[in-house]
């Protein structure tokens, strides 16, 4: 079948992508490089292993050709998400790209969306591959690369929307090509307002994210405990993720628009209060939180309950202290040991 990439993009179009582009994948060459010339700009410090150990991990998006080698081009496209209503008690607690996370939810429209698409991409006759969690792709090097917006100096990737954007993927076996040439303006070579925001510093320079100190990265993708953590206090509210590098960018100001409601978040926020997920019983996290939030996978079930609890150490109020003592007798050693752990600060900070 003859398959025109023009037809590819406007399809996407017609299920509510914002943007679609085709790209070779000769065009992706270089991006090792790239990762190892940001490794290389990172001082030797105690967390530069971390910092290693995630970038790494990148790097393996060089071995497409070895792993697909039937693979021609890649099709990327952009959903904005930035048009959700977020409960009032989870902003600047979780944030909101894991709010409205459609990559595994079936019930979202961005999931059908993406189901539909990949249907249609086979009824052409494409050998395909996708990974709809992680991606197979370096997404926001591939979309830069296709011409579909900018890098940030917060190193995300921007389109009119602002960051507010998933980005998807699908390996092709056709040589295909349909890129575009994006209009939107650099970031001012003296704004620093992504750096000053940041509260542990990951945003070493522009264009460099340390994943080590990355609060996203720890309070959500890596075990953590937060005793004796270099970055517990600076953690504040958060629980699951951090966005204030992109909430203080002026090139995100004004695109989210809360015009309609992601299935199933608003019921769901009404348990996650602090305190509410202290008293959570285990079954609860793992049958309600861990499918939507599903970075803290089952096993870290006390996760939730060890963050919710560092960030009642860190705007304590007299509330809290029911759910502190709870915690003192919690059937997992984890969160028994935090709560001792924030006990003993609270009492240091109030002179007793």
């Amino acid at each position: 079948m003859n398959v025109q990439p023009e037809a590819i993009r406007e399809k996407a179009l017609e299920l509510g992508y914002e943007k679609c582009a085709v790209l070779p994948l000769a065009n992706l060459d270089g991006f090792g490089s790239e990762v190892d010339r940001r490794l290389d700009k990172i001082p030797d410090d105690n967390r530069k292993a971390i910092d290693k150990a995630v970038l790494d991990r990148f790097k393996a998006f060089d071995r497409l050709a070895e792993l697909y080698p039937w693979a021609r081009a890649a099709v990327i496209c952009v959903m904005g998400y930035g048009v959700y209503r977020i409960p009032d008690n989870l902003k600047n607690r979780v944030a909101r790209y894991f709010c409205v996370d459609s990559r595994k939810d079936e019930r979202s429209g961005e999931f059908k969306a993406s189901q539909a698409f990949e249907d249609y991409l086979t009824s052409l006759g494409l050998k395909i591959q996708t990974e709809r969690q992680y991606g197979l792709l370096p997404l926001r090097w591939a979309a830069y690369k296709a011409g579909l917006g900018v890098g940030r100096r917060n190193n995300f990737f921007y389109t009119g929307r602002g960051s507010w954007i998933h980005l998807e993927s699908w390996l092709i076996d056709r040589d295909l090509e349909l890129t575009e040439t994006s209009d939107l303006k650099p970031c001012p070579e003296e704004c620093q307002k992504c750096q000053k925001a940041c509260p542990t510093g990951a945003l070493a320079e522009p264009y460099l994210t340390r994943p080590g100190s990355c609060l996203t990265l720890i309070n959500a993708l890596r075990p953590v405990n937060w005793i004796d953590h270099p970055y517990s206090q600076a953690a504040g509210d958060w629980i699951y993720g951090c966005e204030l590098c992109q909430t203080c960018c002026p090139y995100n100001q004004g695109k989210w628009q809360e015009e309609k409601d992601f299935p199933g978040l608003e019921e769901l926020s009404r348990h996650l209060d602090l305190g509410q997920i202290i008293g959570a019983d285990y079954s609860f996290i793992r049958e309600n939180l861990v499918p939507k939030f599903w970075y803290l996978t089952a096993d870290r079930d006390w996760q939730w309950k060890v963050n919710a609890l560092n960030a009642m150490k860190n705007r304590w109020k007299p509330e809290y202290g029911p759910y502190l003592e709870r915690a003192l007798n919690d059937e997992r050693p984890e969160v028994r040991q935090m709560a001792e752990w924030a006990g003993r600060l609270l009492k240091r900070r109030s002179g007793l």
